[in-house]
């Protein structure tokens, strides 16, 4: 395929199946792993970074990046990605998460190959915002709704009912999940501080939504573990090389 017919495929399929739309900041499923309304705020980031990877395609001075490493899975994410929100707003639970299991295989495919192909450390700025940090926050950010959707789909909050012995480890054991999820970005990729910074950013919407204190705490001790892991790898990038650019994804 011709790489510009490939540029405005990309473009359509941005503003037809994910489009600028206000973040919503509310929870339509409540379960025992919700986080807080406002992290769900990360929508409007991530629209915006994919609006500036639609234009920025056609002044990268790399095309290989996006026919080759790229190429069709932004137009399907974007096509499953509107399918399972509408699976989602339309109660079919199951079927959403389904749906966002294949995004998070399509994504992980796209991020392992530009985490392999092209690292952050020897690509410009602009490559590193434009395209590292948005596929690297929706990574993040998938990964976590897997988990989220998950929940919704097999399991419902009841008003005022005290989450079970066994809900807690499940939750627990999501939230340890997530965790090393975090420190696999900094640990696997080499400092990928934008995907661990959703995780962070979740686990600590967790802990305000949730009530049970064990799993509130949980969540806050991983939410402060991993902050430090962040910033001992930031640390650690920076130290080995000072001559190169800190990454954002």
């Amino acid at each position: 395929m011709p790489p510009l017919l490939l540029k405005i495929l990309n473009v359509l399929a941005y503003f037809l199946f994910i489009g600028i739309k206000f973040p919503t900041f509310k929870i339509i499923y409540k379960t025992y792993i919700s986080p807080a309304p406002y992290v769900y705020g990360i929508w409007g980031l991530i629209h915006l970074l994919f609006l500036g990877f639609v234009i920025y395609q056609f002044f990268a001075k790399n095309e290989k990046i996006i026919t080759e490493n790229i190429g069709w899975n932004f137009i399907n994410i974007a096509i499953v990605n509107s399918t399972g929100d509408i699976l989602y707003q339309s109660d079919y639970l199951l079927f959403s998460w389904i749906a966002t299991l294949v995004i998070f295989a399509i994504i992980s495919f796209v991020y392992y190959r530009l985490k392999t192909h092209y690292p952050v450390r020897k690509c410009i700025w602009n490559e590193n915002l434009f395209i590292h940090a948005p596929f690297s926050i929706y990574h993040g950010w998938i990964a976590v709704l897997v988990v989220i959707r998950g929940f919704a789909a097999f399991s419902e909050k009841e008003p005022g009912e005290s989450p079970s012995v066994l809900m807690k480890i499940l939750v627990v054991l999501a939230l340890l999940l997530l965790e090393m999820t975090a420190v696999g970005y900094i640990e696997k990729f080499k400092g990928d501080v934008a995907g661990a910074a959703v995780i962070v950013w979740t686990l600590c919407g967790i802990a305000v939504e949730q009530d049970d204190p064990v799993i509130r705490w949980v969540a806050v001790f991983f939410a402060i573990f991993t902050t430090f892991h962040i910033i001992k790898g930031l640390y650690q990038i920076r130290k080995s090389d000072e001559e190169q650019p800190l990454s954002l994804g």
